[in-house]
């Protein structure tokens, strides 16, 4: 990771030149307060964040928020940002096992624009939903908002919740929970458009709701995907 001075962002998709920008998903951008990184004696690049701020608290990076940066830029806070694996190879073993809760937030941009070492940064209060931070109450989360007469496949959907390909193994086990609390998990597709096969009554479900699959089991219309880009935009 390269430090710099300015860097600038794109409504909606991310930190220019970033390879990890996207429409899709909450992990847009990851802030870590300050106070945190000189606690564990880290630096910003060793937990893999963006951007690093001073004088907030805790609650400040909390889910619905809205960080105010400079004078253009808006971040709306997703979730926080999981400890994972791979911080193990960058972090000291003692100091990892101290870091959950303190790796900062996650966030996507409502605003683009320049964002300069020294800026200010101002939270704003907002109508954003709260966004769960454990995998699978994402997903359950994001399968409520799927409207009726759409679908999502597999890969969308790691990309919605922010998780990595190797969840595609959990992913059945997860709708089948999210489908037992009364949540429309028969919307969500493998990742070639087909049924799942982890619910009997799959496709009469969505031909109720107006999807079109063939008897083999595949989705007839892409037109029927569901367009989540505003998933992490939309206020309650």
């Amino acid at each position: 990771m390269q430090q710099h001075q300015t860097v600038a962002a794109t409504a909606r998709h991310g930190l220019i030149g970033d390879c990890h920008a996207s429409p899709l998903g909450p992990r847009q951008v990851l802030v870590v307060r300050q106070e945190d990184l000189d606690r564990h004696q880290l630096a910003i690049w060793q937990v893999r964040a963006n951007i690093a701020v001073r004088g907030l608290g805790v609650d400040d990076l909390a889910s619905g928020n809205v960080l105010e940066i400079g004078a253009m830029t808006h971040v709306r806070v997703t979730h926080e940002c999981e400890v994972c694996k791979i911080l193990r190879q960058y972090v000291p073993g003692e100091t990892f096992k101290k870091l959950p809760g303190q790796r900062g937030s996650l966030g996507v941009f409502v605003t683009g624009g320049a964002m300069n070492v020294g800026d200010g940064v101002v939270v704003r209060a907002s109508g954003y939903p709260q966004v769960p931070d454990g995998i699978y109450d994402r997903l359950a989360w994001l399968v409520a908002r799927i409207p009726s007469g759409r679908v999502v496949t597999y890969a969308t959907l790691l990309q919605l919740i922010g998780a990595a390909r190797p969840y595609s193994r959990v992913l059945p086990t997860y709708l089948r929970r999210a489908a037992g609390v009364g949540l429309p998990a028969h919307r969500v597709l493998t990742s070639s458009a087909n049924l799942t096969g982890h619910f009997a009554d799959q496709a009469s479900l969505l031909i109720a709701e107006g999807v079109a699959v063939d008897p083999t089991g595949a989705l007839l219309d892409s037109a029927q995907l569901w367009d989540a880009r505003d998933v992490y935009f939309a206020r309650s």
